[in-house]
């Protein structure tokens, strides 16, 4: 059966009307020529249907019976009949002189918005529901400001990217372009495993790593393949909101591991069985503090003995801004149960959407065909370039300048943080990310400052969204590495004056 759609051409126009081509969807208007219907009466259900659910809104004027004629290669006396039968039945108008305008018609019933917008008009799963009562976190889309875990997107080297990325298109290297490497572009998980084992600690080779559309996608497969409904996950409080909310979706039951100034509390061992344990010990989310080697070697133990998978979420690792990295957890995992999380939205930038997961051996292959059916797969020309981009040592330069310029930034926002907040707050005692959590010395509700500087455009994030399991620690959390000293100090002067407005109501 031959099947033909028709180009667009923007240079299309009608003198008299304000007719694109662009407006009228050409590709819609499908005409079967081997079909029995008359051509004619393709061409009106065709653009019945458009007009019926307002693709073609009211009062646009259509071509002339000449100019779609050409376009769709029809004769003219075929459109001149479809537009015919159109105006018999209402659903066009044809004035003296002027073009064939769409009518404006009386929404239809099947296209009528239902005033009760909370009435349930279809099933949704028990995880289609658990994010039902979720509040999202209400950014400006155009101010960077204090939000948290932010980069300098501008000392980014786009020229440089946008050359490997152009190589990567114009090659035409076939295999960039269709349904291949499903678990991610191999030479880029032999750089990411020389990265890791290099810089990180981190035990693998490259077959076990599995490329991801950022680490949330990663966090969102595994507790699919991980969790039944009923598990326990053992995570940390505070703790990373969106791991949460995601085993939870999945049915499990989470018990807190308590984080405080002083560490992990890893004396509280849940009763029974734990499926699960999520910890980010190199940088604590959303604190910043740091797991100490006993306390790693101590919950990988309970780990091995409970037959539980830790996953370690390497979150903000590269960003020690005094002294050297520590060691990722996973390289100290003589049992195996390790599943080693990374990104590289806070070391490139976020919209690159790639992270990555190292698998257990014992695990890799499940994970991976889950992974397949799932669709996990990211774009293999973007993935080609950030393979290029770190064996070609572009990668390790830009870490190498971004912590430079992070380290100084940060020394500048804890004293701008000290000089205008330290009536009412304190940071946590932290050198690692590129975020700062501050507790308030009084009572304050976070979340309605929160609120109110979010209105504001500064972006910042309230601790106790953090806390679901005990008192939340009141508190805001910062980014400051997009942030040159000026902007700084007039988004913490906002913040200043939203504070004592609060301190007076």
């Amino acid at each position: 059966m031959r099947k033909w759609r028709y180009e667009r051409s923007n240079s299309l126009r009608n003198k008299r009307s304000t007719f694109r081509a662009g407006q009228l969807p050409l590709d819609a208007l499908l005409i079967d020529r081997d079909s029995p219907e008359p051509i004619q009466r393709q061409l009106y259900a065709a653009l019945r249907d458009l007009i019926l659910r307002r693709v073609l809104t009211p009062g646009l004027k259509l071509p002339s019976t000449r100019e779609l004629s050409k376009r769709i290669m029809v004769s003219r006396n075929t459109v001149v009949r479809a537009y015919e039968q159109l105006d018999s039945e209402g659903y066009v108008e044809t004035r003296q002189g002027s073009n064939t305008c769409v009518a404006d018609l009386p929404l239809s019933p099947s296209s009528a918005i239902d005033d009760d917008s909370g009435k349930q008009t279809g099933h949704l799963s028990n995880f289609g529901h658990a994010f039902d009562s979720l509040e999202l976190p209400q950014f400006s889309v155009l101010h960077t400001a204090l939000r948290p875990s932010t980069p300098d997107v501008a000392s980014f080297p786009f020229k440089t990217w946008n050359r490997l990325l152009g190589g990567n298109l114009l090659r035409q290297n076939f295999d960039l372009f269709n349904y291949n490497y499903p678990t991610g572009y191999p030479q880029l998980k032999k750089a990411i495993a020389s990265y890791l084992q290099a810089y990180r600690g981190v035990r693998c080779e490259a077959h076990q790593i599995l490329i991801t559309n950022g680490a949330q996608s990663g966090l969102d497969l595994l507790s699919r393949v991980l969790l039944d409904r009923g598990d326990t996950v053992w995570m940390e409080e505070p703790g990373y909101d969106n791991a949460r909310v995601l085993f939870s979706a999945a049915g499990a039951h989470i018990k807190p591991l308590h984080v405080t100034s002083s560490g992990w509390d890893l004396d509280r061992v849940p009763d029974g069985d734990i499926r699960l344990i999520y910890s980010t010990p190199s940088c604590q989310a959303p604190l910043g503090l740091t797991m100490r080697m006993e306390q790693r070697l101590r919950l990988l133990e309970i780990a091995h003995r409970k037959g539980a998978w830790i996953i370690e979420d390497d979150f903000d690792s590269e960003y020690r801004l005094t002294g050297a990295s520590i060691p990722a957890m996973q390289g100290n995992d003589s049992f195996g149960r390790t599943i080693y999380i990374g990104t590289f939205a806070k070391t490139l930038f976020p919209a690159i959407r790639i992270g990555f997961v190292v698998l257990p051996r014992s695990i890799e292959p499940s994970v991976n065909r889950a992974a397949f059916y799932c669709g996990h797969q990211v774009s293999l020309p973007l993935q080609a370039t950030l393979s290029d981009f770190i064996m070609s040592g572009h990668f390790a330069r830009h870490l190498r300048r971004t912590r430079r310029l992070y380290a100084q930034r940060r020394e500048v926002f804890l004293e701008l943080s000290r000089d205008l907040l330290g009536e009412w707050m304190e940071p946590f005692e932290a050198d690692v990310g590129i975020q700062v959590a501050f507790r308030f010395k009084r009572s304050f509700n976070d979340a309605a400052i929160a609120r109110r500087a979010n209105e504001l455009n500064l972006n910042v994030v309230p601790l106790s969204r953090y806390c679901h399991f005990s008192d939340p620690i009141r508190g805001l959390v910062f980014g400051y590495a997009a942030l040159d000293e000026s902007s700084m100090r007039t988004h913490l002067s906002t913040l200043v004056e939203i504070i004592r407005a609060s301190e007076g109501a």
